[in-house]
Order: C-alpha cells, then sequence, then structure tokens
C-alpha cells in the first residue's frame, strides 16, 4: 500500500503544477464581452438622435448602384431624416417617425448611385440625422443569396457556367 502511494504522489504533485501553471493564462487576455462588436454583414453607428445598426450597401458592381440597408431605430421625439452620403458622391435619404424602429429597405429602396466600391470592399460614408452626422466605413455586398431582394434596380445576375457533358465523347 505504501509503494501505491509513492508512486501516486509524483504523479498528483505533476498535475496539480501544470494546473497551477497553466491557470494564468489568460490573467493577460482582453475580455472578449469587453468589445462591441457587430454580429451582422453591416455596421452600427449612432449619431444623436439615431441609433442605425447593419448598415451596407448591396451593389453588383463599381460604379453602379447601391441599395442602403439596415435598421434605424430614432431616439428622439420628433421626426427625422437619415440621410446616408457618399464624400463627394450621391445621398440617399428615408423619414424616420419619432421613436420608431425603421428597416431602411422595408418600404422602398434607399438606393446611391455611381458607388465607387465593388461588391467585397468597405466605402466611407457619411450618416446624418438632420443635427449630427458622422463618418463610418461601411461593407459593400454582393446581391446573392439572401441579399438578392435587395438588389439594386436594373441589376442582373451573373449567369454562372454550368457543366455540359458531350454525349458523343461519352458514347465512346
Amino acid at each position: 500500500m505504501k509503494r501505491n502511494l509513492l508512486t501516486r504522489t509524483p504523479v498528483i504533485a505533476l498535475a496539480m503544477a501544470l494546473a497551477a501553471g497553466t491557470a494564468g493564462c489568460t490573467v493577460t487576455s482582453p475580455f472578449q464581452t469587453a468589445k462591441t462588436q457587430s454580429l451582422a454583414d453591416g455596421v452600427a453607428v449612432d449619431v444623436e438622435s439615431a441609433q442605425v445598426r447593419n448598415l451596407a450597401l448591396i451593389s453588383g458592381k463599381k460604379g453602379g448602384d447601391a441599395t442602403v440597408i439596415g435598421t434605424v431605430e430614432n431616439v428622439s421625439g420628433k421626426e427625422l431624416t437619415l440621410t446616408v452620403a457618399i464624400p463627394g458622391g450621391s445621398k440617399a435619404e428615408a423619414k424616420i417617425p419619432a421613436h420608431a424602429t425603421v428597416g431602411l429597405s422595408d418600404d422602398g429602396l434607399m438606393t446611391l448611385t455611381k458607388v465607387p466600391a465593388p461588391p467585397g470592399d468597405m466605402i466611407d460614408v457619411e450618416v446624418s440625422d438632420g443635427t449630427d452626422s458622422t463618418p463610418v466605413s461601411i461593407p459593400v455586398l454582393d446581391p446573392t443569396g439572401y441579399y438578392e431582394d435587395y438588389a439594386p434596380e436594373g441589376w442582373t445576375p451573373t449567369p454562372t457556367p454550368s457543366e455540359s457533358h458531350d454525349s458523343e465523347a461519352e458514347a465512346h
């Protein structure tokens, strides 16, 4: 019985040393919950009277039109006009009722023209509620999958090449 205790003691000591040695590995790591992160495809933007979430552009090509998508919450007691503008370029506006949350693409499409970024890039825009404005970099997304419903007017998907089989080659 003493022999079993003697062989077990170094194993227990080694396990305790490893546990103590690895216990402090995350001491200097930042808490993951301390950072606010956007878990959607778009970005979050706050201006004085509005909180915009999941803001993005849907565009099929560089230089083409783009649909503005996202959700806006008017935190003020009066109607506001939300503006999304490309500096030196086009702008799109939407009326947001007081204390309301509105999907930017729910009733009609907010469209920016001649967007200088292709799908997959980020673009700098200015977001304004009429009293406050802020610059933000937002993604330009390809109108495929569930974004196909938000494609700008006149956009047509690029046909994907299909695999063709030559029946004569298969017969030989």
